[in-house]
């Protein structure tokens, strides 16, 4: 079983009024994460756009507060929850193998930030500023984050009108970095050449005291009554 103990914290920032949704921040402490795309984007599943996303493991009491804040996100039991649609149905979406091995009775998920925003239509209607990637004294991370590396994250949430979260990247601390071990880029077999990506671009990382401090109270809960995890509704990011 995981050594891991992680926490969750749920922060109203502008209570619901009138049409307005609900804003708030929702704090992962001390979580472990692996394919950490968070100091340059990576591209999108089937689309040309990119996102800054990362896989992370939360424990069995986070998962319990996550239920009672109510988020519209998936999250699956490591070696446990298998895929519901697609050409992978049926398989482990977490196999216990070398990647997730250390997190069995932990429960994962994928969180992003796209890096631009479309409308209905599909056009670019924003773009968003950078990932904020810091160190746990609050001062700008530059390295790639590897797999294995404890971080605690601050995410933009908005509640939809089935009142639960909708969420997204906003701040990453790394708390305990594993470095990353593939070389940057990718290797083209034909070629016979690594590829290099695009250099990293700085960003503004103005920090929350909330996520140096890695703070475990439980003061500041939502704990909505709705169990729904549809709808992404008048979404404001």
């Amino acid at each position: 079983m995981s050594k891991f103990k992680t926490n969750a914290v749920y922060k109203v920032t502008k209570p619901a009024k009138g049409q307005d949704a609900e804003l708030g921040s929702l704090y992962l402490t001390k979580v472990p994460v692996t394919f950490a795309q968070v100091i340059k984007p990576g591209k999108k599943y089937n689309s040309e756009d990119k996102a800054y996303s990362m896989n992370i493991f939360i424990d069995a009491s986070t998962m319990n507060k996550l239920d009672e804040i109510g988020i519209n996100k998936e999250l699956s039991e490591v070696g446990v929850t298998k895929i519901k649609k697609g050409k992978n149905r049926g398989s482990i979406k977490y196999p216990l193998n070398e990647h997730n091995e250390n997190y069995e009775g932990m429960f994962a998920a994928q969180f992003s930030r796209d890096v631009v925003k479309r409308n209905a239509e599909g056009e670019i209607v924003k773009k968003r500023t950078p990932l904020k990637v810091v160190d746990s004294e609050g001062n700008p991370f530059k390295e790639e984050v590897g797999n294995g590396s404890v971080c605690s994250v601050k995410l933009f949430a908005y509640r939809n009108s089935d009142e639960m979260l909708v969420l997204m990247l906003d701040t990453v601390v790394v708390i305990d970095h594993v470095p990353y071990e593939k070389a940057d880029g990718y290797y083209d077999e034909e070629l016979g050449i690594t590829i290099k990506t695009s250099e990293d671009k700085e960003s503004s990382n103005d920090i929350d005291e909330e996520l140096i401090s890695g703070s475990d109270s439980d003061d500041d809960y939502v704990d909505p009554d709705s169990d729904s995890d549809d709808g992404d509704d008048g979404c404001p990011f």
